[in-house]
């Protein structure tokens, strides 16, 4: 049920009901399930300090690996948004082919990396409109702005600017639209998004947790007792062709391995494989836990003393320090010839590390990868462990078909 507040009895609601708050809760929601697996039911809508509960549905079908629909209902638009029980849905996805986005979709140079265009039901403007060019989805200026600040939001909380495109569409638009006689010389296609610039809270740090506990729990419901750990897909093709087990079954720690390890032991996994890019689970050997960049990092000094720890002069340890990617350190260290032995090293505190937050209770092992340069390393017990995840993670991959 919707929840708002009221000036007085007789006064109009502060938070009113406006399809560009419905796209704009429903836009939270697909970004939060394709980024993080997190299933909202409920999204805030703010306007100032009045705010407003709008439920959010996911659309099942339409959702995988790279990208999520959610949809949220219009009830009790005030006019001239007068679209009662209209289906405002939004699909959140990743672009992985910039000729198929439309040179007409909206764009917000604040966030180079988010792309916003209509689709099914929603209007386009046709000759001279106010605050559009020719062609471009009827999504009014203060609604924009609200869309992309929430996906945003979202993008900056997963530690990266994913390139993403956010698409709006209403199932009946056009009845709608057709409906409406008011404006039919300079709109095509089906409704307005219209609204106010309202606010979403960013996510909780609990809901992404939530959403680790949630996915290895439902594993071990399944019968699971090895569980293959990832903080996101990024080197899921090298993982795949060098250690034979593909991250499609992966349950996501995104930049919280630590309650991965929690979670694994609190559920009463037997085995836990942890494999991902250097640059995030490097920072276990120095215990970090969170490791999105903003709230620590730590890579630059980890990489030095462990160059240090295996005989690295000094002006190497200088020179790593003054690095600003872990592929650059690993080109140094490869032509010293010494990358192996810093990597033995740095797996070693990583396994020292693992063992002290899993009290011992799980075996648990750690690969690291690059794109560039493939597998980097793996803790003593990797071969073992491996055996065991890439068996019941295949036998989980098929009970999900």
């Amino acid at each position: 049920m919707d929840r708002f507040t009221v000036k007085d009895q007789n006064s109009l609601l502060s938070s009113p009901v406006s399809s560009g708050d419905c796209m704009a809760a429903a836009a939270q929601a697909a970004a939060s399930d394709l980024l993080f697996r997190i299933r909202f039911e409920n999204i805030i809508v703010y306007h100032g300090t009045a705010s407003r509960i709008y439920p959010v549905k996911r659309i099942d079908e339409n959702c995988n690996i790279r990208q999520s629909e959610y949809s949220c209902l219009v009830e009790g638009a005030t006019p001239p948004d007068i679209k009662d029980r209209a289906e405002i849905r939004v699909c959140v996805s990743y672009i992985d082919d910039f000729t198929k986005i439309s040179d007409k979709a909206h764009v917000d140079p604040r966030f180079a990396n988010l792309f916003l265009d209509g689709a099914e039901g929603i209007g386009t403007a046709m000759g001279k409109r106010p605050g559009y060019q020719d062609g471009e989805a009827l999504i009014e200026k203060p609604v924009r702005d609200s869309v992309f600040e929430t996906v945003a939001n979202v993008c900056d909380i997963s530690d990266g600017a994913q390139l993403l495109l956010i698409k709006v569409s209403c199932p009946e638009g056009m009845m709608i639209a057709a409906g409406n006689v008011m404006g039919q010389t300079t709109f095509t296609g089906g409704i307005t998004i219209m609204g106010e610039h309202a606010t979403i809270s960013k996510i909780h740090q609990r809901d992404i947790t939530d959403s680790i506990d949630f996915q290895i729990k439902k594993q071990v419901d399944l019968g699971v007792s090895s569980v293959l750990v990832s903080p996101g897909n990024y080197c899921a093709d090298k993982i795949n062709s060098q250690l034979h087990v593909p991250l499609t079954t992966a349950a996501h720690c995104y930049n919280y391995p630590g309650q991965a390890i929690d979670s694994c032991v609190s559920y009463g996994v037997t085995n836990m494989l942890l494999v991902g890019n250097v640059g995030k689970l490097i920072k276990l050997a120095a215990g970090i836990t969170n490791t999105n960049s903003f709230a620590s990092d730590g890579r630059r000094e980890i990489f030095a003393a462990h160059t240090a720890i295996v005989g690295g002069t000094s002006s190497q340890v200088r020179t790593v320090m003054n690095c600003l990617t872990c592929d650059e350190i690993l080109a140094l260290l490869t032509s010293w010839g010494i990358r192996d032995r810093v990597m033995s090293s740095i797996m070693n505190s990583i396994a020292e590390y693992c063992t002290i937050r899993s009290r011992g209770r799980l075996n648990l092992a750690v690969a690291l990868f690059s794109e560039e340069f493939g597998l980097l390393g793996a803790t003593i017990n990797t071969k073992n462990v491996l055996v065991k995840v890439s068996q019941e993670q295949f036998a989980l991959s098929l009970k999900l078909k």
